[in-house]
């Protein structure tokens, strides 16, 4: 009775990283040989996967798995880490140690396979026992650039957004005191973010800070890949648990349209960087202020950015490594290029 509570209390129906890393990819191998036990779990004839936590499928590997599959594990952020880096919010904190952690410890420890999706993952689990990296995969497309055309004439709004979830409280934190500084400097600046993130108090009711609605992974999916904007920011500050994060942003911006400014700190900043996809910059405020007033100056600068961003997305955001390598390791019969 207290592991279900439990359960239901920390973990939730739908899943980002079940949605990123195989639903997107692989939704017709469900009734094709893959069973869904749980948000999270996974079952062909001859593997179950465990992607994070299996804590919707209570005793399951023990009491309903047939010893013979092969368990896989699949993780995408650096729980060890995590548990102790008091820069993240402290219920998420008690996730990871209650969830993440204890499955990490239950099913990491007795799996034959593991996934991740960073190389600094990668490097806890190889070569210990046999590990593959995969990127996420959004089965939304990347944006087009027509929001870009009134800006252009300097017309209409210079819409930015911050689409980390609320689990990079101090992340945003660093940004609040930019982002007021860029609204009393630019009134045509809207500045959006997640409903979940707490605005301080000298922003809060700010007409032109927007939340982007969707409490919940689904709901919050649903509505964004409807919407457009024209610079993302992803400030990550250095530390152990941020080392581990996933490319995701990289597509996701892609997704919305935008142009983006990075930390450099962050390993896979490098590629928009390097590819005309975006800026990175030092974690200094002063920095990220030069930065975006210079981007907001400059609209063909910045609509030329968002094109690189698209086009890193379109590369980087591809099925066939996901389905070919859970096809081989499921066991699954399938087009691989589907």
């Amino acid at each position: 009775m207290i592991q279900t509570l439990l359960s239901r209390v920390l973990s939730a129906p739908d899943s980002p990283t079940a949605d990123l890393y195989f639903i997107n990819a692989c939704e017709d191998f469900l009734g094709a040989g893959v069973t869904r036990l749980a948000p999270t779990v996974f079952a062909s004839a001859g593997a179950c996967l465990v992607m994070r936590h299996e804590m919707r499928a209570p005793k399951l590997l023990d009491e309903r798995l047939p010893g013979a599959r092969r368990l896989i594990y699949f993780i995408d952020d650096a729980v060890e880490q995590g548990v102790g880096d008091t820069s993240l919010p402290f219920l998420y904190r008690q996730k990871l140690r209650l969830v993440e952690r204890a499955s990490a410890r239950r099913i990491g420890q007795r799996a034959a396979v593991a996934v991740v999706g960073s190389a600094e993952l990668a490097r806890h689990y190889a070569p210990r026992i046999e590990t593959h990296l995969i990127h996420p995969y959004w089965s939304e497309p990347i944006a087009g650039l027509e929001h870009f055309e009134p800006v252009l004439k300097g017309e209409g709004w210079l819409d930015i957004a911050y689409l980390g979830s609320a689990v990079h409280r101090d992340d945003l934190a660093f940004l609040w005191p930019v982002i007021g500084a860029v609204l009393a400097a630019h009134p045509r600046v809207r500045f959006h973010l997640a409903e979940r993130h707490r605005v301080p108090a000298a922003l809060a009711g700010h007409p032109r800070v927007v939340r982007i609605p969707g409490l919940g992974w689904g709901a919050y999916r649903a509505g964004l890949a409807q919407r457009r904007f024209h610079l993302a920011l992803y400030p990550l500050m250095d530390t152990e648990f941020n080392r581990g994060r996933s490319l995701n942003k990289l597509i996701e911006h892609g997704v919305v349209g935008a142009a983006a400014l990075y930390s450099r700190s962050w390993g896979e900043a490098w590629r928009a960087g390097e590819g005309g996809a975006g800026l990175t910059l030092r974690n200094r405020r002063d920095d990220w202020r030069a930065a975006i007033e210079h981007l907001l100056a400059r609209p063909e600068t910045m609509r030329d950015l968002a094109a690189g961003a698209g086009a890193l997305a379109r590369t980087l955001n591809r099925a066939e490594p996901q389905r070919r390598l859970w096809a081989e390791l499921m066991g699954v019969q399938a087009d691989v290029a589907a």
